[in-house]
């Protein structure tokens, strides 16, 4: 009895483990490009000065809260990996956790943000130029061949404008923080 609820769990485990949809994260093949401060032709964000990241949330529909969203990928200025003007490529298959099944729609959304800074969060901080997209569905592929290749991230245009938060709305986070502190310690 004991060996065949461990081979029932063990395949379970495996099973849950390949269920993962996979992604392409890169702009290069689409029209968009991540902007400087204003959208056009001459305000592209220079080659190696920022980092974009994707985030996933389970479920497939518009309107999800922004805390259910997880980071998936990572790229840019704070990885290493090498952007270009305005747009770039990065060729490696992204997973998405395992609740969301291969072959079916995720939600998606991507942040932006320049300098060399680890998290969107921490560019806030610090006051870089920073971006987020709108939540997107986009459809996934299938990591085990020969299923579904890999998808595009085809749902985001590829656009993305850095814009440098004016320090009155800094200031307002940090009121809003500081109040938040404040009435948690009175409890």
């Amino acid at each position: 009895m004991k060996k065949a609820i461990l081979g029932l769990l063990s395949v379970g485990a495996a099973a849950s483990a390949l269920a993962q949809g996979t992604v392409i994260f890169e702009n290069s093949s689409s029209s968009g490009n991540i902007y400087l401060g204003s959208v056009g032709p001459t305000h592209y964000a220079a080659a190696g000065t920022y980092t974009v990241a994707l985030l996933w949330a389970p479920g497939g529909s518009l309107g999800t809260a922004q805390g259910s969203f997880q980071q998936i990928a990572l790229y840019g200025l704070a990885t290493g990996g090498a952007t270009s003007t305005g747009f770039f490529t990065d060729s490696a298959t992204i997973a998405t956790p395992t609740a969301q099944a291969p072959a079916t729609v995720g939600v998606f959304e991507v942040e932006g943000w320049t300098g060399n800074y680890t998290s969107y969060a921490a560019a806030v901080a610090g006051g870089a130029a920073v971006g987020q997209s709108a939540e997107f569905l986009n459809s996934t592929g299938n990591p085990n061949p020969p299923g579904l290749p890999p998808v595009q991230t085809t749902g985001w245009d590829g656009n993305l404008v850095l814009v440098v938060p004016e320090p009155g709305t800094l200031a307002l986070g940090g009121l809003g923080a500081a109040a938040l502190l404040f009435f948690r310690r009175r409890k």
